[in-house]
Parts: structure tokens; sequence; C-alpha cells
């Protein structure tokens, strides 16, 4: 192979814009002082130059004016949307970008989520719970819950149904992490206030039959009419 010449490296290093301040070569591993475009001495083998590599203060230089302009992009992204950004030196996409969002709930987010659409945890599930609320949630029965209850609602009923239970949750399925006892409108209607259609459960199982409300309706029917034929 040839033996490459001081003269051919010389030439190849200067055409690119750059100062070659060693006046002699001895193999691809020898460090050469250079002087790149902006001025900056630095040295570098023949072997990493072919490789591509160039003066490291001109890579950072030019890296961290890169992200100042990314930066200035994530600000003015978060800006139109009055989110308010904390965060002041940016770093990379997956960073986390500390924010005041348009409600006033702190919280952070990467550069890459945020262009992914992420946005305010808070505030995803504050319009998720509204989403869910009246007649847009699964369970609405056209408002039967906010309604007045019957007449005969009253303490010595409620009594008489815990009593008739033996004082305990009549549900066979009840995790038994609750003590407190509630009397349960088994159809979920306030003004049927019937023996056939009052139950005890613990809180922890009256509140669990909230969701899949035809499945316990029918569950606490069937508990009712094995026990007392009703």
């Amino acid at each position: 192979m040839k033996k490459l010449t001081y003269e051919f490296i010389k030439e190849d290093i200067e055409s690119k814009g750059y100062k070659v301040l060693t006046n002699h070569y001895i193999n691809s591993k020898k460090k050469l002082k250079c002087i790149c475009t902006r001025n900056h001495e630095w040295s570098v083998s023949w072997s990493d130059w072919k490789a591509g590599k160039r003066c490291p203060k001109c890579f950072h230089m030019d890296r961290a004016n890169r992200l100042r302009k990314d930066f200035d992009i994530i600000k003015g992204s978060f800006k139109k949307e009055k989110y308010i950004l904390h965060t002041v030196n940016y770093i990379n996409c997956d960073q986390k970008l500390e924010y005041t969002c348009n409600r006033g709930h702190k919280h952070s987010i990467s550069w890459h989520n945020w262009k992914s659409g992420y946005r305010c945890p808070y505030c995803y599930h504050e319009d998720l719970s509204k989403r869910k609320r009246g007649k847009e949630h699964w369970n609405w029965k056209g408002g039967i819950s906010k309604e007045p209850y019957c007449q005969e609602w009253t303490k010595d009923l409620k009594e008489f149904v815990m009593e008739r239970d033996g004082y305990k949750c009549m549900n066979p399925n009840c995790l038994g992490k609750d003590k407190m006892l509630s009397v349960h409108h088994i159809n979920y209607n306030k003004k049927s206030c019937g023996p056939e259609n009052l139950i005890t459960v613990c809180r922890s199982c009256n509140s669990r039959a909230n969701f899949d409300r035809k499945w316990h309706e029918d569950w606490y029917k069937a508990i009712i009419y094995r026990r007392y034929k009703y």
C-alpha cells in the first residue's frame, strides 16, 4: 500500500477551509494541529478526519444554536395554547419541560409527547369526568338519582331492613373491607321503598353497585327472592 504523504493530507484538510499547523506527517494515528474555519485551534488524527470528525468547539456551538432555535419553537407552541413554560434550558426532546397549563395546573411533559398531542393530565381527567356525568354516563337512568326518597323512607324503615337482614352485608361476594352498612334500593328508584326493593349492603358494595347496574339489580333481586320469596 502506498504511504500517504504530508502534502496529500494537508491539501485534503485545507480544501475544507481548515489550516494545518503541523509541518510533518508520521502515521494515521498521530494528531495534526489545525485551525478550523472559525479560528479554533485543535488536533485531529488522519483516521479521525477521514471518519468525519471535525472541530469539537464548532460542533457544540452548532448544537447549541440548533437547540436554541428548537426551544424558540417550543416556547411558541406552549404560548399558543396559553401554557406558561417554566423550563429555561432545553437539552433534548425527551427532557421534562415544567409548565403551568391554561387552567393553572402545574406539571411537566417532554417535547416529544407534546408534539404527539399529549397535554395537561389534570385537565384531561377533569374533562373526562365531565363527559361521564349526567346523560353522558353509561349508567344514566333519566336523573332518578336526584329525585327525592319515598315518604316511607325513614330511620325506622332502614332499621327494619337491617334487622331483617341480620345486620350484615347481603352480598355473598362482599370483600369485607367496610363494616359500615347502608340500605340499597335494588332498582335504583328511590321512590320504590317496598321490602322487595331494599337490601342491606356495606358501603363498599353499595358503591360498587353504581357500576354494571343491570347485573347488580338482577343479582340483588335473586338474593332477596331466595331468602324471603318476595
